[in-house]
């Protein structure tokens, strides 16, 4: 799994930032990819999930309101957040 990194205000521990205040968010996969995450499974593969995101403290909430929705509509939704005002690191 790759280190922590807020996939909106891109964060990461060199920033100072404790690992504690990270999380990871799990989006929906259709069917067809849940059965390939199975055997992925099944088989020991290693890796840092599509369908999951690291998320800082500050933005795990929004994160979470979108945990429905298919990996890449939620990724490419949260990630208009990245060019808002405020959210400069």
């Amino acid at each position: 799994m790759r280190p922590p990194m807020c996939f909106i205000c891109l964060r990461t521990l060199d920033d100072g930032v404790p690992f504690s205040s990270f999380e990871t968010v799990r989006f929906a996969l259709t069917p067809q990819e849940e059965a390939v995450r199975r055997e992925q499974d099944r088989e020991g593969w290693a890796g840092h999930p599509s369908e999951v995101e690291w998320f800082c403290d500050e933005h795990s909430a929004p994160a979470k309101k979108h945990a429905h929705l298919h990996w890449r509509e939620a990724k490419e939704l949260l990630a208009q957040h990245r060019d808002q005002p405020g959210e400069a690191r």
